[in-house]
């Protein structure tokens, strides 16, 4: 193989590597690398590499968040919207405080416990369970709108 920077030999040889990731070093050992005889140019296997990448993000994972979170962190914790976590805090179906009267901020063990029993409680509900949702506030009753698309569904159920 030719070094495609100074055209030089390279020569196939197992190697320690050290590389760092936001902030971590780490040291692979007896990964194969390509080294040019002439001017030392580095080249390593394809399937080295995304090994290295792999094992480098997985050390990322839950650690990198912080014990108490904002808004930002547990959308990217959930990978959903900020919307999304601000639309599950106000329902309650995420455990938050109001710190100052405006920022949420959340335990990462209670959002990771929600997450958990959320995906439970989704397997508990029966099959014959019917679930209608109306929009907006319903202080006076249901809009007329929203009547009638309940009874609409209502009906096709009973075709069923």
């Amino acid at each position: 193989m030719q070094c495609y920077s100074c055209g030089g030999e390279m020569e196939r040889i197992k190697k320690d590597i050290e590389a760092n990731w936001k902030g971590r070093q780490m040291i692979f050992r007896g990964l194969h690398a390509w080294v040019c005889r002439s001017c030392g140019e580095q080249v390593y296997e394809p399937e080295d590499v995304r090994l290295m990448q792999n094992l480098m993000r997985s050390v990322e994972a839950d650690d990198d968040y912080p014990e108490i979170m904002n808004v930002q962190e547990v959308a990217d914790l959930l990978r959903v919207s900020n919307q999304t976590v601000y639309n599950l805090a106000r329902s309650g179906q995420l455990p938050a405080v109001k710190v100052g009267g405006r920022e949420w901020r959340f335990r990462r063990d209670e959002v990771l416990a929600a997450l958990s029993s959320g995906d439970q409680g989704e397997a508990a509900c029966s099959e014959e369970s019917i679930h209608l949702v109306a929009r907006g506030q319903i202080k006076d009753g249901l809009s007329a709108e929203d009547e009638q698309v309940i009874k609409k569904h209502i009906e096709m159920l009973k075709d069923e």
